[in-house]
């Protein structure tokens, strides 16, 4: 059986001591309708979403020195001050191309960020540069550390996917 390579981009990044407003790390909007901008400005196809809103509100124990943590539902995080509030979210945008996922610790203004494109009909490393960038510019982290991986993968040429 014949087979192709295909290649593919994948880049894996942190971000510290972002400047972005603390509604970016914390809440679903505007997040989600940053992202999916991004995706749309570098010419990358968003198939779907996945995302979940963490929060936890910190409540001191009168007697003792511990700190309870409560784990609060979505809905009622919208109601709680931000800076009484420990919360994050952990998203995934599901491109025809591959992926995007990321997640956020607004107490530490931190971001996880794993871009993944594959190669097969035409190259789009270039697509994922520009997404990895544009997220740099939304969460602005004054640190960052970033990975990019080659990836090369054999498949039969009679391969659908």
């Amino acid at each position: 059986m014949q087979s192709t390579s295909m290649t593919g981009k994948h880049i894996l990044a942190e971000f510290w001591q972002c400047q972005c407003e603390p509604e970016v790390l914390t809440r679903t909007e505007p997040l989600l309708g940053l992202l999916i901008a991004a995706v749309e400005e570098v010419g990358l196809t968003l198939v779907g979403n996945a995302v979940h809103e963490f929060g936890q509100q910190f409540q001191q124990d009168n007697t003792t020195d511990t700190v309870k943590v409560e784990e609060t539902t979505q809905s009622s995080n919208l109601n709680h001050d931000i800076e009484n509030q420990v919360s994050g979210i952990t998203l995934t945008l599901l491109l025809a191309e591959s992926h995007l996922c990321l997640h956020t610790w607004g107490e530490y203004q931190t971001v996880t960020l794993d871009i993944y494109v594959c190669n097969v009909t035409q190259d789009n490393s270039g697509k994922a540069d520009a997404l990895y960038e544009v997220c740099k510019n939304i969460f602005k982290p004054l640190q960052h550390h970033v990975n990019n991986v080659s990836r090369q993968h054999q498949i039969p040429n009679n391969s659908q996917h």
